[in-house]
């Protein structure tokens, strides 16, 4: 038993060799049908000078002209901070509400809002503010709705107003 352990043992790994024309007839059949593809759709198999039989390269059959790189920019728009501040406090406690309308109703909610917001801020820029037709515009904006309890209409609608008038200078 002390001879085994103080003599190394020189193992070498077991090389196999089977040779390539042994491929199952399944494999040679599949092979061929994905050649005739491949000649159907244009694209010719070029052998590599350096590469061996089994390393194949598919190429077009006519070249293709590189589609050029275009950095895409992201277009993101500057809104001014009165108008962001406006469509904030006219969205809070509505995510819910949002969240239940159908992807084109919320579109059209989302665009009536903004449209909302902008003809807010121009009257809160003017010399004078009318509060009645500002209660009015966020009135009919949630009006949009559907199914919303009158009494809460009306009380978020007067919530929002006293909080945008807050914000005039």
């Amino acid at each position: 038993m002390a001879d085994l352990i103080s003599k190394p043992v020189e193992t070498q790994p077991k090389v196999v060799e089977q040779p390539a024309a042994e491929a199952p007839k399944e494999l040679g059949a599949v092979v061929e049908a994905a050649r005739a593809a491949e000649e159907e759709k244009g694209i010719v198999a070029v052998e590599r000078a350096d590469a061996s039989d089994e390393a194949r390269e598919s190429v077009p059959a006519e070249p293709v002209a590189p589609v050029p790189r275009v950095p895409v920019q992201a277009v993101v728009t500057k809104k001014d901070p009165t108008l962001q501040r406006i469509e904030d406090i006219m969205g809070e406690d509505l995510t819910d509400a949002f969240l239940k309308l159908s992807p084109d109703r919320q579109q059209k909610f989302k665009e009536k809002g903004e449209e909302t917001a902008s003809k807010i801020r121009q009257m809160i820029e003017g010399a004078k503010v009318n509060t009645k037709k500002i209660f009015d515009l966020i009135r009919k904006w949630l009006k949009m709705i559907p199914g919303i309890n009158r009494f809460f209409l009306e009380q978020e609608a007067k919530i929002k107003t006293d909080k945008i008038l807050n914000l005039r200078p």
